[in-house]
């Protein structure tokens, strides 16, 4: 007969405690080496980049889904040549269900397993909701949320039958606060905050863990191009809204790199998180509603 002591022990989870981390350094929990890592969106110059190699940097394995071949080509090559792990470019348009989930597959296959999937689709429209068309509500609903959840459902596939995996979805701040001229967006990345408790809450159970984060203003290449030299009203429009919200909103007062999201995501990523779930974290700088 079962004890009260054996009983408690189960009910609370005492014996499920990972008691092997209480003599480890913080670093160590960090590593992720061994560790299989899938990043969608990350041929370009933001986030998804910046996250491989944080990723890569931290030791683990990583194919990079885009939909230009030649950019996932070039950061796969570049992150060998840096970290030593292995780098695998996938080809797939993340708007497309069965080449999203095709992708994940061929993933998995290349690097021998699957622990982490980094959902970072990268679409969105602006302006001004009014002049918006039927094809600007459904492309940016499409990229802000629809391409998150492909992402994560052919995760899913991989991660329940081994009854482990991390997805980590990307969001935006938007999600939180109030932004003119990005209202649909804006909306969906507050969905893209719900899918991700939900999911987390439907399969936390069943060993998958499902975390979010939420970028603030980063600045890349060309977008810090035209922030400096604006060609057009559109582009300065966008830099006044920029300006207002570090003004008003954001309270260090300045944008960030994407490496500085990409350090959350490696650590959403890592053993030092796995007590955390369902939970977005914003990495924005302090942006609130002004």
């Amino acid at each position: 007969m079962e004890s009260d002591e054996q009983k408690w022990t189960q009910l609370l989870g005492l014996d499920r405690l990972p008691t092997d981390i209480i003599d480890k350094r913080v670093s160590d929990l960090l590593d992720l080496s061994g560790k299989k890592a899938i990043v969608t969106g990350a041929g370009g110059d933001g986030l998804g980049q910046a996250t491989a190699n944080r990723l890569a940097g931290s030791g683990a394995d990583v194919a990079l889904i885009g939909r230009t071949f030649s950019k996932v080509e070039k950061r796969a090559n570049e992150i060998e040549k840096r970290w030593g792990v292995k780098a695998v470019p996938i080809l797939a348009d993340l708007s497309d269900w069965d080449q999203v989930h095709r992708a994940v597959r061929e993933s998995k296959e290349a690097l021998g397993g699957l622990d982490i999937m980094v959902n970072n689709p990268v679409m969105s429209v602006g302006g001004a909701f009014e002049n918006h068309t039927k094809e600007d509500i459904d492309q940016t609903v499409l990229g802000s949320l629809t391409m998150m959840m492909y992402g994560a459902h052919a995760a899913l596939e991989h991660f329940l039958p081994q009854g482990s995996g991390r997805i980590i979805n990307i969001g935006a701040v938007g999600g939180r606060v109030q932004q003119k001229g990005l209202t649909v967006y804006c909306s969906c990345k507050a969905g893209v905050i719900g899918f991700t408790r939900n999911l987390a809450h439907e399969f936390a159970s069943r060993g998958v863990n499902v975390l979010g984060v939420a970028p603030g203003i980063m600045i890349k290449p060309d977008m810090k191009e035209y922030i400096l030299n604006p060609k057009d009203d559109r582009q300065r429009a966008g830099r006044d809204a920029i300006l207002n919200s570090i003004q008003t909103q954001v309270q260090l007062g300045r944008v960030c790199l994407p490496e500085e999201v990409a350090n959350m995501v490696a650590y959403l990523a890592s053993d030092a998180a796995n007590y955390m779930c369902g939970q977005t974290i914003d990495v924005a700088g302090g942006q609130w509603m002004g």
